[in-house]
C-alpha cells in the first residue's frame, strides 16, 4: 500500500510569497521606471536654451556624437532641422562654450570662389559686411541678432586621408563649412550631401578649392566654376528656444515673430517669396516656373545679347513686361523698379557686385548672380546675367547648384521677379501655409 504524500504548506507559503514578491517588483519597479521617465522628460523639457535642451534631447543617440568636446549631428540624421528667418537650417554641432553651429539645408546662391584664398574670396563679402560698400548681401537680410562669429577651419589641405583644423579664421559671423566639419558630420553618408556641388573653406597649395559634388564627394575647382554656397552661422550660447521638435515638418524656431524677408506671398493664384526688401518695396521671386497651358514656358532670352531690352519684340523681358504683364490680375500692383542686368566672368574677377551694378528700370525682371536665391531646387532657368558686354551667352541655374552659360538663342525655363509695396499686404502670416496676401 502507497504511502500519502504530505503536503508541505511550507513550500507552498514559500512559492505564494515568491510570486507575491515578484509581482510587486515587477508592478513597482515598471512604475518607478515610468516614473523616472517622466521626470527626466519633464527635466529636458524644461530646458529653454537652445544649445541645452538639444544636448540634452539628442544625449546618449548614436547620430548624437562627443568630437574633441563637441557634439556633432552625424550620419544622415532628420533630427537637427531649425528654422530662422525663414530659412531651414541643420545643426552642425554645439560647441563646447554651448554655441549652435548651423549649416543652411539649401544654397542660398551660386558664386564662383575665384583665384583667391578663403580671406580673398568676394564670398566673405557676400556673406558679410566688410569694407566693399556693396558686401554683406545675406547678412543684410538676415540680421545679426542672435549670431555670434563662426570658427572657420581654413587649413590649406592636399588630401582627404589627414583633414586638420589648425588654422582658424573667426573674422565674420557667417563663413563656409570646412572639410574638417564635413568629415566629422560623416561626409557623403551625412545630411549635409544632398545634391548640390558646394563649396567649403578649404584650399590646396595649387590654391585651388575644395567642394562637394552633387554626390557628397570631395574635389577640387581652380575657382572659376560656379557653385553653390550653404552659409554657416553661429547661434550664441543665450539663444531661446520657442518651439519645435527639430524635426522637418516641426524644426525647432527661436523667433517670436516672422520675419518679413523669405516669406511667401500669394497673389490671386501665384506664390512668391520675399527675397530683397528695399524700404517698403518688396522684391518677390516665383516659386515655380513660369507656365502656359499648365507647361513650363521655355524660350529664347533673345536673339543678340544679355542686355535687358523690354521694347523689343523678341526677347525675353518684352515677353514679361507686355504679354505675362497683362495676364496677370494683379499687374496694377506690380512696381516698377531696378533690376540689375550686369556681367561676371573672369574678366572682372567674378566679382558679384559688377553683376548687380548694371541696372535696368523695369517691372518684372530675373534673378541676377548676386541675388539670394530662395529657389534653388528649380532647374534650367534664366538668370539676368552675362559673360561681357560682347558676347551673346547668358547664365543659367541648373538644380545641382550650378551655374553654367548658354547662348541667349537656346532655350530656358523662366522664373520671374517683381517688386510690389509691402503695405498692400494685409492678411497672412508669410508662412508656406498661411502667405500673406492682399483682401
Amino acid at each position: 500500500m502507497k504511502k500519502r504524500r504530505k503536503i508541505s504548506y511550507q513550500k507552498i507559503f514559500c512559492a505564494i510569497s515568491f510570486l507575491f514578491i515578484l509581482g510587486c517588483v515587477l508592478f513597482y519597479g515598471s512604475r518607478f521606471i515610468m516614473l523616472y521617465i517622466e521626470n527626466n522628460t519633464t527635466d529636458i523639457e524644461s530646458i529653454t536654451n537652445l544649445s541645452k535642451r538639444v544636448t540634452a534631447e539628442h544625449a546618449n543617440q548614436s547620430y548624437f556624437k562627443n568630437i574633441n568636446s563637441n557634439y556633432y549631428f552625424v550620419g544622415d540624421t532628420d533630427k537637427n532641422y531649425v528654422k530662422y528667418k525663414n530659412i531651414i537650417w541643420r545643426i552642425v554641432k554645439i560647441t563646447n562654450n554651448n554655441s549652435t553651429v548651423l549649416i543652411s539645408d539649401e544654397p542660398l546662391t551660386s558664386l564662383a570662389f575665384g583665384n583667391n584664398t578663403y580671406e580673398e574670396s568676394p564670398i566673405i563679402g557676400w556673406l558679410n559686411e566688410t569694407d566693399n560698400e556693396e558686401s554683406g548681401i545675406l547678412t543684410n537680410a538676415i540680421g545679426s541678432d542672435y549670431l555670434t562669429n563662426t570658427n572657420a577651419c581654413i587649413d590649406t589641405l592636399d588630401d582627404t586621408k589627414n583633414i586638420t583644423c589648425d588654422d582658424i579664421y573667426d573674422e565674420y559671423q557667417i563663413s563656409l563649412l570646412s572639410m574638417f566639419d564635413y568629415a566629422n558630420a560623416g561626409s557623403s553618408d551625412s545630411y549635409i550631401n544632398n545634391g548640390y556641388y558646394t563649396y567649403l573653406s578649404n584650399t590646396n597649395n595649387d590654391n585651388e578649392v575644395w567642394y562637394i559634388d552633387d554626390e557628397g564627394k570631395l574635389n577640387t575647382s581652380d575657382g572659376t566654376d560656379i557653385y553653390s554656397i550653404k552659409p554657416v552661422i553661429t547661434l550664441n550660447s543665450t539663444v531661446e528656444l520657442i518651439e519645435g521638435e527639430g524635426t522637418k515638418d516641426n524644426p525647432y524656431q527661436i523667433e517670436k515673430e516672422n520675419d518679413l524677408f523669405a516669406s511667401y506671398v500669394k497673389l490671386d493664384n501665384d506664390l512668391w517669396r520675399i527675397y530683397n526688401i528695399e524700404d517698403n518695396n518688396l522684391k518677390l521671386v516665383l516659386t515655380d516656373y513660369l507656365k502656359t497651358d499648365d507647361e513650363n514656358y521655355q524660350t529664347i532670352y533673345s536673339n543678340t545679347t544679355s542686355f535687358h531690352n523690354d521694347e523689343k519684340i523678341g526677347t525675353l523681358a518684352y515677353y514679361l513686361n507686355n504679354t505675362y504683364f497683362n495676364r496677370l490680375n494683379y499687374s496694377d500692383q506690380i512696381l516698377n523698379n531696378y533690376w540689375s542686368n550686369g556681367y561676371y566672368s573672369s574678366e572682372n574677377n567674378f566679382d558679384y557686385t559688377e553683376a548687380l551694378d548694371k541696372e535696368v528700370d523695369t517691372e518684372i525682371a530675373l534673378l541676377s548672380i548676386g541675388d539670394i536665391n530662395l529657389v534653388p531646387s528649380l532647374d534650367e532657368f534664366f538668370l539676368s546675367t552675362g559673360l561681357n558686354n560682347m558676347d551673346n551667352k547668358i547664365y543659367v541655374y541648373n538644380n545641382d547648384g550650378i551655374i553654367t552659360d548658354q547662348r541667349v538663342t537656346s532655350k530656358a525655363n523662366v522664373v520671374p521677379t517683381i517688386s510690389i509695396d509691402k503695405n498692400i499686404l494685409t492678411k497672412g502670416t508669410g508662412t508656406i501655409d498661411d502667405p500673406y496676401g492682399m483682401e
